[in-house]
């Protein structure tokens, strides 16, 4: 028996037909509504046939996506299990079959990618026009894995977003971008990943399409919120049963009773009555998406709470409980299931600053003191500075620490110069040896210093810092690890050999436990006067104070387990908190946090010996201060007049010598 060939020319013209036709105006949930499959062992709570009114919010957003829609970007700030995964399932296999073309799927994690994968190929076996279209699975074949999928005209590749590689190995027509606010802020150093995603489908213009989901983390660092604001500010409105006002469904509108017995909606309109849950199915169909911005022309956004859920799924009822359980938990000093319920239930961002003092408590309270820089009030016994390493200057904060670890800003001062210039260097030198003089008449030093060495200037640092041990110079780097102490019991050594082995008497490099230092910090900024407050003065910059609040505590889950970190947002400065942080480590570097009264007492004893007329006289150089190579000054700079010799160095501190310095002699 003859086998029969198959006949190229009418299968090349055949392709070349369907290629010559345009793309098909058929909107993505009419698709949905057609041919769309919600697979059984997929999990869903209701699978077979997918329908369009069982969710009709989700109508609009499938009809923004669609390739005739103008728009190009479709972001959707929504709370969790409500529409944004079927939704992005019903665009994807819309454009395999409409309008293919290479579709880049992006999730945060390995794990939530071969989930996502599994549920895509999953979906692609359930309907008939997708499964004809896609390669079959079969074995040595490479077109049709768990993460790739070829079909006709395009192929569809699932990834992680952690890393750069996956954002810049092909073009892509589609981009969907899932809970990109569990992304990392930057990917291998190349910079914001969502904009690495985008650069993916530049070649397509305005025919690419860009669609982004997730629930919103924290006010000033969630992505989602930021993409949203971006656009048109999509809000869901529905008509009241009673009245007919159409309104939005806000969380402070529901009213309930302690023993959940009764759970109603409050009418936006005076005096209308309470709205039943069951009349929710009516108010969604008659409901209607509406602009609350006008946007950059090019994205439309969508924001929808959990109050949304259709009958049968989340209801009010189980709202009310899960936020009077994460009130009680709150209210004990842990927001973090609060968090959780503005985030994934409200489709918030969760602003803990609200938990914090503000910083204009801070700023008001130091007005109302009167302290000014340069002089050391009665209660500070003991100076210690920080430095912060930035690309064009070097920042300077001085405290005096007093009993109990009471604390009063002394100096504050920014250095302009590019630390890379050694002139840069010999102008922080300088204040470092300046001495300030106190309420008594006693001239006080600086007794430690913590120069920050995480920037692009470590070895600028480890330079300063190795002629410097003998001062109590000291190189640090934080560490953000939960649990960590202050300051680390012993410095790591950064200088090898020529051999490579570690020099031991070069640099030494400590660790900061900043997680552990910020929650001392934050938690001592209520208190106003007495152990461990903080006193600012007056002469400080407007946004020293803001920098000193700058960053919030954020839950995030990571494999599955709870961890609370502290984030600042994108666009604030956190310098002035470091720099509190720094100070904090010197002072635990002198054993100030293990002093008692003994060891205040004589602190206050050497500060009380001095004279009001003491004669001001500039401090003599040591010799290693002149075999040190000091470039000349550039610029001005402010500095306090040294004046007599510091008090006597305090007992009970850690101190070190430096073999470096005896070598070089």
């Amino acid at each position: 028996m003859e086998q029969p060939y198959a006949d190229g020319t009418a299968a090349y013209l055949a392709a070349y037909r369907r290629g010559l036709m345009p793309d098909p105006e058929l909107w993505i949930d009419e698709w949905a509504d057609q041919f769309q499959m919600i697979p059984p062992d997929t999990g869903a709570a209701e699978p077979g046939k997918y329908h369009t009114d069982r969710t009709p919010y989700a109508r609009e957003v499938q009809r923004c996506l669609s390739p005739v829609y103008p728009s190009k970007r479709v972001v959707t700030m929504i709370a969790s299990q409500l529409m944004k995964t079927q939704v992005a399932l019903n665009w994807i296999g819309g454009c395999i079959h409409m309008a293919p073309a290479n579709i880049l799927v992006l999730l945060p994690t390995e794990k939530l990618s071969k989930r996502v994968s599994g549920r895509i190929d999953k979906t692609i076996k359930a309907v008939p026009v997708l499964s004809s279209r896609v390669a079959k699975s079969r074995s040595r074949d490479a077109r049709n894995t768990l993460d790739t999928k070829e079909f006709e005209g395009g192929a569809l590749y699932c990834a992680t977003a952690a890393s750069s590689s996956n954002l810049a190995e092909l073009s892509a027509r589609y981009v969907y971008g899932d809970e990109i606010d569990r992304w990392e802020l930057d990917v291998d150093n190349d910079g914001d990943p969502v904009k690495q995603a985008e650069a993916r489908g530049s070649t397509f213009g305005r025919r690419a399409k860009f669609y982004y989901s997730s629930s919103p983390t924290l006010k000033g660092v969630s992505r989602i919120s930021d993409l949203f604001e971006q656009g048109d500010q999509r809000h869901f409105y529905v008509p009241c049963p009673h009245c007919g006002t159409y309104q939005v469904l806000d969380w402070e509108g529901l009213k309930y009773l302690d023993d959940y017995r009764q759970v109603l909606y409050q009418c936006c309109m005076p005096g209308c009555a309470l709205i039943e849950e069951h009349h929710k199915s009516a108010m969604l169909e008659a409901g209607e998406w509406r602009a609350h911005a006008v946007g950059d022309g090019e994205t439309v956004s969508f924001t929808l709470s959990a109050m949304y859920a259709p009958p049968g799924w989340l209801s009010w009822t189980d709202m009310a409980k899960e936020y009077d359980e994460a009130k009680k938990l709150q209210d004990k000093g842990d927001p973090g299931s609060m968090q959780v319920f503005y985030n994934t239930r409200l489709a918030k961002v969760w602003d803990s600053a609200e938990e914090m003092t503000k910083a204009d408590e801070l700023r008001q309270r130091a007005e109302a003191e009167g302290h000014r820089l340069g002089q050391v009030p009665a209660g500070a016994l003991i100076l210690t500075a920080a430095v912060d390493t930035q690309h064009n200057r070097l920042e300077l904060l001085v405290i005096g620490w007093g009993e109990g670890m009471e604390r009063w800003t002394v100096d504050f001062q920014v250095i302009p110069g590019d630390p890379a210039d050694l002139r840069t260097w010999a102008l922080l030198d300088e204040a470092l040896k300046a001495r300030y003089r106190h309420v008594s008449g006693v001239d006080l030093s600086i007794c430690a210093t913590c120069i920050d060495s995480g920037g692009h200037h470590t070895d600028e640092v480890y330079q300063f810092t190795r002629l410097r041990r003998w001062r109590n110079v000291l190189a640090v780097k934080g560490s953000s690890k939960r649990g960590r102490p202050v300051l680390a019991q012993r410095p790591s050594k950064v200088d090898v050999t020529s051999r490579g082995n570690t020099e031991k008497q070069g640099a030494e490099l400590w660790m900061i436990g900043t997680d552990t230092a910020k929650d001392w910090i934050y938690n001592r900024y209520p208190l106003e006067e007495g152990p461990g407050a903080l006193h600012f003065s007056a002469d400080l910059p407007a946004e020293f104070f803001d920098q000193c609040v700058a960053e919030r505590k954020v839950v995030r889950y990571v494999k599955g387990y709870r961890r609370v970190e502290w984030v600042k947002a994108k666009s604030e400065r956190n310098e002035a908190l470091d720099l509190m942080v720094y100070n904090l480590a010197a002072a635990q570097f002198l054993g100030l946090h293990k002093y008692h009264e003994p060891q205040w007492s004589a602190l206050r004893a050497s500060v009380g010996q001095g004279s009001l007329f003491a004669e001001r006289t500039p401090p003599a150089a040591s010799a290693a201060d002149e075999d040190e190579p000091v470039a000349p000054a550039p610029s001005k700079q402010r500095t306090v007049q040294p004046a007599a010799p510091a008090p006597a160095k305090p007992a009970g501190r850690r101190t070190s010598q430096s073999g470096y310095l005896s070598r070089r002699r």
